[in-house]
């Protein structure tokens, strides 16, 4: 009788433990969770290729929605770099990403790595980010980081 009670004990252990991490990883996945990447976009003008552009996008792949109130290129001293006029192409901000929506906005790489090369800084050591609604700042990681291009 000692046995069974042990080993219901162990299995009530081991599912009360498994139900908390469950809990856990529900709880972290019920608000907005925002993605920002950095890729290379270029824009087609009928059978034209125009010049590149910074992709930077925001994808939430949380559960709750969550407004995106501004973007830009964060040089590496801190300092930003923000688009004041939209292209038009990118997405009107602010802008609410829904759960698995996406939003992009543009900016030419070229002013990007100029005004790296005038400040002394090497374009891949930037970092695209967004402002939410919710006051943080989401940043581009990993591979995501930089301006897209190497």
């Amino acid at each position: 009788m000692e046995i069974a009670t042990f080993v219901l004990a162990i299995v009530g252990a081991v599912t009360g433990v498994g139900s908390l991490g469950w809990q856990v990883v529900t709880f972290n996945r019920s608000g907005p969770v925002v993605h920002v990447t950095a890729t290379q976009a270029f824009p087609t003008y009928g059978n034209q290729v125009g010049d590149p552009h910074v992709d930077v996008t925001a994808r939430n792949t949380g559960r709750s929605p969550v407004t995106v109130q501004s973007w830009g290129i964060e040089l590496p001293d801190g300092q930003v770099m923000v688009s004041i006029q939209q292209l038009p192409w990118s997405a009107s901000l602010p802008h609410r990403l829904e759960p698995g929506a996406s939003a992009s906005w543009y900016i030419e790489t070229k002013a990007v790595q100029d005004e790296c090369a005038k400040r002394g800084f090497r374009h891949q050591d930037v970092r695209a980010y967004v402002n939410l609604g919710t006051g943080q700042v989401i940043r581009a990681e990993g591979k995501w980081r930089g301006i897209g291009m190497q």
